[in-house]
């Protein structure tokens, strides 16, 4: 018995002994998570993408890593609580965000890239809803209402994904939509309320084209929406194909995109990290373009551009 217990005690001894290396070897992340973490939103969608073809032609200089969020709103706040490094979103969002936190104040513009689009979309078949009575003595009755078009969603549910759930709201409160917004985490919860009946249209921004609505199919009943309503900055409108959906030449409200840094020193890792990736994106601009990567690279036509977000300027150059 005596020497079974010296056996344990000596085990245990040496359990203790490597356990701070066990621990120090799980709270190192192994690659790709070494590097500069970069928020993007869900998989499949815009960012996401354009996270995969800057890893596969600057990865080879500068470490990346994806940090999955739900999109530019939700990179914001990823960015402010340190939780990334760098973060891709809507000039938009950032500009209605920056008063909300100095975190998000203070980022900086790495580079400039392509457009997030609004898909705007509606059920085919007419929406139907219990509505106010307008006979006597009935308390509510049935109302069917076509929807053709982003007005006609006026006082109906809509669900919100992602830096939707912010636009939406700017475009409700602007033009007195009065909609009843169901916040969602994902493209694939917008459709299925959708499909249910639970909301008449669904509010999503990506760049084109959007992983989801290209899932659909003709016989899916939904249907994109043009936006209809009066295009101010830093908005514009933007003309798109959904060949899958029979939707051609379409109207999209669309908001300028920025990778965007937190304010890094210039000495620092981080910040010489930053300004490797600002280079290497410069330098290979014209590759994005004309490599298989994604159509969204053919938007950047100035590399400088910022549109009035405080620049990042690598050492040398500030």
């Amino acid at each position: 018995m005596n020497k079974i217990n010296s056996t344990l005690t000596a085990l245990a001894i040496a359990l203790l002994a490597v356990a701070p290396l066990s621990l120090q070897a799980q709270s190192t992340p192994a690659e790709p998570g070494d590097g500069l973490r970069i928020a993007t939103g869900k998989k499949g969608k815009g960012y996401s993408k354009l996270f995969a073809d800057l890893r596969a032609v600057c990865g080879s200089q500068v470490a990346i890593t994806e940090v999955e969020t739900e999109g530019g709103l939700q990179n914001l706040t990823t960015l402010a609580a340190n939780q990334a490094d760098l973060g891709f979103v809507q000039l938009d969002t950032l500009q209605d965000m920056k008063g909300s936190d100095d975190n998000i104040g203070n980022l900086l513009a790495l580079m400039p890239l392509n457009a997030n689009l609004l898909h705007i979309v509606a059920r085919s078949e007419a929406f139907s809803y219990q509505g106010p009575k307008r006979t006597w003595p009935l308390p509510s009755e049935t109302i069917t209402v076509s929807i053709d078009k982003f007005s006609d969603l006026k006082n109906l549910p809509v669900a919100v994904v992602g830096s939707a759930r912010a636009l939406g709201r700017v475009l409700d409160r602007r033009f007195v939509m009065n909609m009843r917004f169901v916040d969602v985490d994902t493209d694939e919860q917008a459709l299925a309320k959708l499909k249910s009946g639970e909301v008449a249209g669904m509010l999503s921004t990506s760049g084109w084209p959007s992983g989801p609505i290209q899932k659909l199919k003709r016989d899916s009943n939904a249907k994109l929406l043009p936006f209809d309503l009066a295009v101010q900055p830093p908005y514009q409108l933007v003309k798109k194909n959904y060949e899958n959906l029979d939707t051609f030449n379409h109207g999209f409200l669309a908001a300028p995109n920025l990778l965007v840094t937190r304010p890094f020193s210039n000495t620092g890792a981080n910040g010489k990290a930053a300004a490797t990736l600002q280079s290497c994106i410069q330098k290979n601009v014209r590759a994005l373009q004309e490599g298989k990567f994604e159509p969204a690279w053919a938007e950047v036509k100035n590399t400088s551009e910022t549109y009035g977000w405080p620049k990042f300027l690598a050492a040398g150059r500030r």
